[in-house]
């Protein structure tokens, strides 16, 4: 029986029949032995990338809610630093009031202290100024009184002075 399959199968030699005989079966030999086994590859590849696209569009769905979701944070945080920024800048303006408010007082506190400082010593120089005038007038009226009266002099002043005297009755 060996030698009936060699005896079938020849050797050819001729290049153009045998490159297209041998293209075909290879192309033949190919297809019904590596076809199937191509079909389950490309099959479970398909498998595979339909699975990732599915994952893939998942994980983006998710990234789009995350990303909603952080949108949303990012306006309430938004929101909260405006009504942050309003408060400070209602406490700096109040700051500002009672600072202002309390320059104001101490100015007013010193602007009365200096002019009772200024009315104390008017009144101590007003004072100054009539003890010098009475001194001056009374060592006028002593020098006068020694220099230029004369004994007779102050007994008529005195005189005199005493008839203003109301009588005592």
């Amino acid at each position: 029986m060996d030698n009936l399959l060699l005896l079938s199968i020849e050797i050819n030699t001729d290049i153009f029949e045998t490159n297209i005989i041998n293209i075909v079966l290879l192309v033949v030999l190919l297809f019904n032995v590596l076809g199937a086994a191509l079909k389950t590859e490309m099959f479970e590849r398909k498998s595979r990338i339909l699975t990732e696209v599915q994952g893939a569009e998942q994980r983006l769905t998710e990234a789009n809610e995350r990303l909603l979701d952080a949108e949303t944070q990012s306006q309430q945080a938004g929101l909260v630093i405006a009504q942050i920024e309003e408060k400070t800048e209602k406490l700096r303006q109040n700051i500002l009031i009672n600072n202002w408010n309390r320059a104001y007082e101490e100015m007013s506190r010193m602007e009365k202290a200096a002019s009772l400082a200024l009315k104390y010593e008017t009144q101590k120089a007003g004072r100054e100024n009539q003890d010098r005038l009475l001194t001056a007038g009374l060592t006028n009226a002593y020098t006068f009184i020694i220099n230029e009266l004369t004994y007779d002099d102050c007994c008529k002043l005195n005189t005199k002075r005493i008839e203003q005297i109301p009588n005592l009755k």
